[in-house]
């Protein structure tokens, strides 16, 4: 009896628990993605924030990295670095255009490509990757018919090869690039430019799960089913670049920088404006090396803005501040160079909006002629500096006053007077007269003390 007992505990001990399942039993563990999201222009603050995620996923052991892309375009070679670290990764990349109404405008065609999984919201947009002018022509009429058929096919073979590489439309992605077209993300689905069409970006990892792509040239398996994002923000230099990139932030600093100095030169001394303006100004060429700005067009503004500050020292009769209005309202309106070709914006997202461009010079010119109106008030002012300024003021006499001389406390100053009556000490003066370096003073109604 004593010997079943023991061999029944002994089985017992032996048979497998449920606390404690074989190797192999437990379920997987999702997978982890690094989630970046790039909401603005391509800069260099786009390529260096991607190139910290990828590095990043490598070295954590992220499963993939994910891309949200809602992009009017970029700086080319912003563009051309980060694509080149995105097709180097050994870390997957799924690039989702995203949320509803996001685009993949210009440069952005280019970073959809080059992901080994592209998706699209079904409200959204991709393609318009050909430069035009301000006007909507061609590069050609600018830059010259040699320089613009250069660019034209060496950004179409980046289009190509980029495509290619990934098993793309390489003749949609040249047709991007060199006839501007657009397509919505059923047709992208479509002609094979993306692989899904998601609302969601886990709805397009979940969908992409299980596929075989390429990641520095090895065979890879897609997982994204039930993935963890790990958002990655990016630094404070990106976000600035980002922010400088908005075409309406760029004009605005612009003016307010051309307006500060303006007020400055009105008022020298007050700093205020002084140093606010050149802040702004400072702020403003650095986004000029973001974004493509007009130079014939910050020349306009600075000379709106001068003819502006002129009518408030030369009697004009209002032609110098309406000749500074027109110069500021043209120079905003052509603040955008669509024609440079080391930059690829959709030209239809980028662009000025009305509330800057109608309503700040007109504002700008209000609040210069208000400034301009006090300066010609003072003017007709008593003068209240210098020895002018002393005529009339009252003060006590420190000592007695007469012919002889003695000595006064007028507007915070000593004083050495003189008097046609002798003036007792601690009596009040009135300055009636200033002649070098003495006051002549009268005696005032009431006593200091």
């Amino acid at each position: 009896m004593r010997a079943a007992v023991l061999a029944l505990t002994l089985a017992a001990a032996l048979a497998p628990s449920g606390a404690a399942p074989p190797p192999g039993a437990s379920a997987a563990a999702p997978p982890r993605v690094l989630h970046l999201s790039v909401q603005d222009a391509i800069t260099s603050g786009t390529a260096e924030y991607v190139a910290a995620g990828l590095a990043r996923a490598q070295a954590e052991g992220y499963d993939a990295v994910a891309i949200t892309l809602d992009t009017p375009g970029g700086h080319l070679d912003a563009t051309r670095d980060l694509v080149q670290r995105m097709l180097a990764s050994p870390v997957p990349v799924a690039v989702w255009v995203g949320p509803a109404g996001a685009r993949a405008g210009s440069a952005g065609v280019f970073i959809t490509l080059a992901a080994q999984v592209a998706g699209m919201h079904p409200a959204s947009n991709i393609g318009a990757a050909h430069p035009v002018t301000s006007g909507g022509g061609d590069v050609e009429q600018s830059a010259g018919k040699d320089m613009a058929k250069k660019v034209e096919n060496d950004t179409a073979a980046f289009a190509r090869s980029i495509a290619k590489a990934r098993g793309r439309n390489a003749e949609w992605a040249e047709k991007a690039v060199r006839e501007s077209v657009s397509v919505t993300a059923e047709e992208a689905l479509r002609l094979k430019v993306v692989d899904l069409v998601a609302p969601t970006l886990p709805a397009l990892l979940a969908a992409a799960d299980g596929r075989q792509v390429e990641a520095a040239g090895k065979p890879v398996t897609f997982r994204g089913k039930g993935a963890v994002l790990t958002p990655l923000d990016p630094t404070i230099r990106q976000r600035t670049l980002g922010f400088l990139a908005d075409p309406n932030v760029a004009a605005l600093l612009m003016l307010v920088g051309t307006l500060g100095i303006a007020l400055e030169l009105y008022h020298p001394g007050a700093l205020v404006p002084g140093v606010v303006g050149g802040v702004c100004l400072f702020l403003a060429f650095v986004a000029t090396r973001v974004i493509p700005v007009n130079a014939g067009a910050v020349l306009l503004l600075l000379g709106g803005v001068g003819l502006l500050v002129a009518e408030g020292y030369v009697t004009t009769h209002g032609i110098a501040g309406a000749a500074g209005a027109v110069c500021v309202l043209v120079g905003t309106l052509l603040f955008i160079d669509k024609s440079s070709p080391e930059y690829h914006f959709d030209p239809a997202a980028f662009t000025l909006s009305p509330l800057v461009v109608w309503p700040t010079p007109l504002a700008m010119t209000a609040l210069l002629a208000f400034v301009a109106w006090k300066v010609a008030a003072s003017r007709r002012t008593r003068l209240v500096a210098g020895f002018q300024g002393l005529v009339g003021e009252e003060g006590e006499a420190l000592s007695e006053v007469g012919p002889a001389g003695g000595q006064v406390f007028v507007h915070g100053e000593y004083w050495r007077a003189r008097a046609a009556e002798v003036i007792p000490q601690g009596a009040r003066v009135r300055v009636a007269s200033v002649e070098g370096l003495v006051a002549t003073v009268v005696p005032a109604t009431g006593r200091v003390r």
